[in-house]
């Protein structure tokens, strides 16, 4: 459906953002980023993290965005580092 297509979870977003940042600096020695531990970790995170839905057609609905941004990303780090952690010591495979 229409309403569907323009609903965006921008926690999604943020979470592979703030992923991709962190394997990129590499400070966790050696995890596997297979797509299946890719995924668990994104999945982990994403459901320990509060999801936030906007629009993606009303610009000032985006606009808005920035007043939860921060506190997400910070949110975010640490649940993701945590969920590295856990999924590179327990892989799936």
């Amino acid at each position: 459906s229409n309403i569907s297509r323009n609903l965006k979870n921008h926690t999604e977003e943020i979470v592979i953002e703030i992923l991709e940042d962190l394997l990129e600096k590499n400070d966790f020695g050696n995890i596997c980023t297979c797509e299946k531990c890719l995924l668990d970790i994104a999945s982990y995170s994403l459901n320990r993290l509060p999801p936030r839905y906007v629009a993606s057609h009303h610009g000032e609905i985006r606009t808005r965005i920035k007043e939860f941004e921060t506190q997400l990303k910070v949110d975010a780090i640490s649940t993701i580092t945590e969920a590295i952690k856990l999924v590179s010591q327990n892989p799936r495979h």
